[in-house]
């Protein structure tokens, strides 16, 4: 379904709406609260992006329909259509009453009635648009049981981590149905990683072993706070980072601000089935598996054992190693944002509350997407929960599958 953003500039009242910012990056930025917040305590990966697609489509949706409107009645179609779609995921749960509370805190500051006439049609409108993402996304295989079974305990067979779940973590997700009408996922497969006794695996291990122990000789300082900055979920990650590109750009270009977010997070959702397609395919022992393993298995036929080493991150994550998701939501996030922006060159600052050893905020500027791109796969080694090969192959994935995801996106992006 194509429209232009330039002909339809013409047609929308612009007025001073009482909201003052981008009101679709404030529900981006509520939704993830809400997820990590004290009441969910987070969602597994790809559950997460899978959310966040679903309540950005559900805004673009509202966008669209209530386009030729003011920006008061588009902000209030937007709001309750995020409303909705959020309480559509998490109906059921303690969340009720804090995206209650959200939606009436923002009401006032829109200007718009919601009890008249025009206020209701918004309202209408929102509803409506959250409504129809949700009767296209109640089959789309996100619950459906799939069990798992651990392959043999030998080298490069995942196995459970220390501090982990005692099964992985959504195996069902890599058969989601993807975003965008994007087709069968196993076409952006990742190429086979290494073989265990290959030199390349064993400079891998090595590599990790050194650079990503939690007490570390040979890390640097700023490799070890990049590691704690780019631990938080890469959705609400990549998320706040594309506010930090954006800034105020589109604070009152509603229908602009909905597509970008759609956009990224249908981009991240597809990249994060892909991911877990390759994962479950390969299903590759982590660092603290391989570390940990006795005996000799490497090319160099030395025994590089320690029963005793602790990664950085911790725990670590309950699924494969290869490839790495973190790596995959950066390439596709780093994608969407250059399309976008244009290009690679940006200047965005924007700060990591970080839980882990008392770390506390870092704050950051970057400047480049690639370089950022490239850290937030890094920043996995040196934390000690992935080889430097998931990275490198998880930003092509997250790349090539953001990009068929932008492809489609005009003729699609109703294909919820």
């Amino acid at each position: 379904m194509k429209f232009s953003l330039a002909t339809l500039a013409a047609t929308v009242a612009v007025t001073n709406a009482a909201f003052p910012t981008d009101i679709v990056y404030h529900w981006v930025d509520l939704s993830a609260s809400f997820v990590n917040g004290t009441v969910i305590g987070g969602l597994a990966s790809p559950p997460s992006s899978w959310y966040q697609a679903i309540v950005q489509g559900a805004v673009y949706k509202a966008a669209v329909d209530s386009r030729r409107e003011s920006l008061e009645f588009q902000q209030l179609a937007i709001s309750h259509a995020a409303h909705n779609a959020i309480l559509w995921v998490f109906h059921g749960t303690r969340l009720y009453n804090p995206v209650d509370a959200a939606l009436r805190a923002v009401i006032p500051r829109i200007g718009l009635d919601p009890s008249s006439p025009k206020g209701r049609e918004a309202v209408r409108i929102g509803q409506n648009a959250a409504g129809k993402v949700a009767y296209a996304r109640a089959d789309d295989k996100i619950t459906n049981f799939v069990d798992f079974t651990f392959g043999p305990r030998q080298p490069g067979v995942y196995q459970a981590t220390p501090g982990g779940q005692p099964l992985p973590d959504v195996p069902q997700a890599r058969f989601v149905r993807p975003f965008a009408d994007l087709g069968d996922i196993t076409r952006f497969r990742a190429p086979p990683p290494p073989k265990t006794n290959s030199p390349e695996y064993e400079t891998a291990v090595r590599f990790v072993k050194e650079q990503g122990a939690l007490n570390s000789t040979v890390r640097k300082p700023h490799d070890t706070e990049s590691a704690y900055f780019w631990r938080e979920s890469s959705i609400t990650g990549w998320n706040r980072f594309a506010g930090a590109v954006v800034g105020s750009k589109l604070d009152k270009k509603p229908l602009e601000s909905a597509k970008l977010y759609a956009q990224l997070n249908y981009a991240l959702a597809n990249a994060g089935f892909a991911s877990w397609d390759a994962k479950y395919t390969y299903q590759g022992w982590r660092p603290v598996t391989a570390v940990h393993y006795p005996g000799v298995w490497v090319a160099s036929g030395q025994d590089i054992s320690d029963p005793n080493w602790v990664p950085l991150l911790r725990p670590t994550p309950s699924h494969p190693d290869y490839v790495s998701t973190h790596a995959v939501y950066g390439g596709a996030g780093a994608a969407v944002l250059k399309a976008w922006n244009g290009g690679d060159k940006i200047n965005a600052t924007w700060s990591s509350n970080v839980t882990l050893d008392n770390v506390g905020v870092i704050t950051r500027t970057y400047t480049s997407l690639d370089f950022a791109r490239d850290e937030n796969a890094l920043s996995r080694i040196w934390g000690g929960i992935h080889f430097t090969f998931a990275g490198t192959e998880g930003n092509k994935q997250g790349d090539t599958v953001a990009k068929a995801t932008l492809k489609k996106f005009d003729d699609n992006w109703d294909k919820f």
